[in-house]
């Protein structure tokens, strides 16, 4: 049975374990050896069991383990722009910012 995660409850931590342990049972299941989806992802297999058994790793890591196991669709929705109003299609229209507008001193001794 998956166990339901709420983001709004768990650490940073336990969220990477639980996904890293759903991503190893979905290998598990798809019988692909451990040895193999290091060999496809281009990592060590000691950089594959550690991802699978902390959940510490790195993104590129993380992204390659779920395109090898074929669950890019489960990303996707992450990088779709939300658009609420015509205000926010105009928004997304515009160029990206490069920075973030620096703060005046003293400024956080207001705050």
């Amino acid at each position: 049975m998956t166990e339901f995660l709420d983001f709004n409850f768990s650490s940073v931590d336990e969220i990477s374990l639980v996904l890293a342990q759903r991503l190893k049972n979905l290998r598990v299941q798809k019988e692909i050896a451990q040895a193999d989806m290091a060999h496809r992802m281009g990592v060590s297999r000691s950089t594959l069991n550690t991802l699978e058994n902390t959940g510490k790793g790195s993104v590129t890591s993380w992204i390659k383990l779920v395109q090898c196991l074929g669950q890019e669709a489960q990303l996707q929705p992450l990088f779709k722009p939300v658009i609420a109003s015509i205000a926010d299609m105009a928004k997304q229209q515009q160029p990206a910012r490069q920075r973030v507008t620096r703060k005046r001193r003293g400024a956080e001794a207001k705050l």
